[in-house]
């Protein structure tokens, strides 16, 4: 149910024992848009007086002001347990979405999965905290594939060479280009691999026949 459609009410023969009134116990969710609640079985202290009911007179002003309360409420126990940086991981993923970051940036995002997305805020947040982007980078790239190896190649300046160690395909290389935009200068270059080491030279595991490339 859409949580802005519900109705709080002060419950008119509220239980001690349990907060939200309802005739069955083991209802999981309300029937109905009006939920009655006991203000009392939580927060007495607050709610005594602003809703004593021995105070008669603008019933239709305190109703209104009842579930406006509860609805705040609400939102603070939805949110209990979460951290401030949870929150600017949800504004980071919500900008992406809606575009803020550019068209295709809000395409290629949708390739990641609900967990990905977050791992990606968090780094993206890690990155403005520090301007790392190199450790950022490599941190990132763990998270979202935990067989990768990241070369920088120590002739060439700004060159990376990444192994992810996954099949290629379409989807996967619209995934690294939005995540080479968003973590790396535009002076970066990236050589990608996919299935396939490139070889090394004494490294027997990329000399194997079939299974190198040629960089």
């Amino acid at each position: 149910m859409d949580r802005n459609s519900l109705r709080f009410v002060e419950a008119s023969t509220p239980s001690p024992y349990i907060e939200v009134s309802v005739v069955d116990l083991n209802q999981d969710s309300p029937e109905e848009e009006r939920v009655e609640v006991n203000p009392l079985y939580r927060l007495g202290d607050v709610f005594g007086k602003l809703f004593d009911r021995n105070i008669e007179g603008y019933e239709q002003l305190r109703e209104v002001f009842f579930d406006v309360c509860m609805h705040q409420i609400v939102r603070l126990d939805l949110r209990e347990g979460l951290a401030k940086e949870d929150f600017y991981y949800s504004l980071i993923i919500q900008d992406i979405e809606e575009g803020r970051y550019g068209e295709q940036a809000r395409e290629r995002f949708s390739l990641f999965i609900k967990a990905e997305k977050k791992s990606i805020a968090r780094a993206y947040l890690q990155l403005l905290k520090t301007g790392n982007y190199l450790e950022t980078f490599r941190k990132v790239m763990l998270w979202l594939y935990p067989q990768v190896f990241i070369y920088e190649n120590n002739e060439i300046a700004y060159e990376l060479l990444v192994y992810l160690g996954v099949g290629e395909s379409e989807t996967e290389r619209e995934r690294t280009v939005f995540l080479r935009e968003m973590f790396l200068p535009m002076q970066e270059t990236v050589h990608w691999f996919y299935r396939h080491h490139f070889g090394i030279i004494d490294v027997d595991e990329t000399m194997l026949v079939d299974e190198v490339i040629i960089f």
